[in-house]
């Protein structure tokens, strides 16, 4: 099936996603809407110094693995770790994303590599 797998390479600023197949690579950049949001260091609150974490682009990267058998995540900081607990929370109440948690097939840290060198890891 054509552009049945997929990775996606995410931080708190931008998501590339790559959907592939044997011989087809579909490649799309999503960016945040808020990826700076200010962050106030007040005593006492629970994430003192860690900006929220951006829902619309979250389901923006959600919807964008619509079809896929089996994808993999990766990136350089804890969004990717925000998104995994993101589809923990709602599998419940959504078939596309308990689906999407059924076939995440890995998760895993990487700088941002090269286009090619993110699909040769996705191959492997």
């Amino acid at each position: 099936m054509p552009r049945s797998r997929a990775i996606v390479w995410m931080d708190s600023c931008e998501a590339s996603v790559f959907r592939f197949g044997a011989d087809e690579v579909d490649q799309l950049q999503l960016r945040a809407d808020s990826p700076c949001l200010k962050v106030s260091h007040k005593a006492g609150s629970m994430h003192a110094g860690r900006p929220a974490a951006d829902f619309d682009f979250f389901d923006r990267v959600i919807d964008s693995l619509r079809g896929t058998r089996t994808w993999y995540l990766t990136g350089p900081d804890g969004t990717r770790q925000d998104l995994v607990d993101y589809l923990e929370k709602y599998k419940t109440r959504d078939g596309h994303i308990a689906g999407l948690c059924r076939r995440l097939v890995g998760v895993s840290t990487m700088d941002r590599p090269t286009n090619d060198g993110l699909l040769e890891r996705a191959r492997s």
